[in-house]
């Protein structure tokens, strides 16, 4: 129902979803659609805590700053989320690649989640990449992992409180 409500495209990392809201694309109430909004927002993405491992944390939004908390809410679901290999690769949840294909070719994935991260994690992620380019590993600087859907509710601690 959120994906209508928020007026989005069905995830791509959980094809089940799309199934679903294909299946029941008519049956969603008038009353429904009066309450969703006009415009897809691709942020949301981020808001959304469907109580799996590979779900942004729960986060409480105020209106008069959803924009600027949606945008936080990106930048800690990148900094938690990806990490490096030992192989020097970075990993990227599925979430979070399927969201940048919107934004960027996979070439260039591990340079734009780089920006996201703190100044020494970027130059870490950018030293690795380098290494592998000089090295016979080619051009595959990510490694993508999969949807993990097993139960877990993440709450950041400075967003408990009201």
């Amino acid at each position: 129902m959120e994906y209508v409500i928020l007026n989005m495209k069905p995830p791509v990392h959980r094809p089940q979803i799309a199934l679903l809201l294909a299946l029941h694309k008519l049956k969603v109430s008038e009353e429904l659609r009066k309450s969703a909004i006009d415009t897809c927002e691709p942020l949301v993405a981020f808001a959304l805590s469907t109580g799996m491992y590979s779900s942004p944390a729960v986060r409480i939004y105020k209106g008069n700053r959803v924009r600027e908390e949606l945008q936080e809410a990106q930048h800690d679901f990148i900094r938690a989320s990806v990490g490096l290999s030992s192989k020097g690769r970075l990993l990227v949840p599925k979430m979070l690649h399927c969201f940048a294909k919107s934004f960027v070719d996979d070439a260039k994935l591990a340079v734009w989640i780089s920006h996201y991260l703190p100044p020494q994690q970027a130059a870490f992620v950018e030293q690795c990449i380098s290494q592998r380019r000089q090295s016979l590993l080619g051009s595959r600087n990510c490694g993508i992992l999969p949807f993990d859907s097993r139960f877990r509710y993440l709450f950041l601690p400075d967003h408990l409180s009201l």
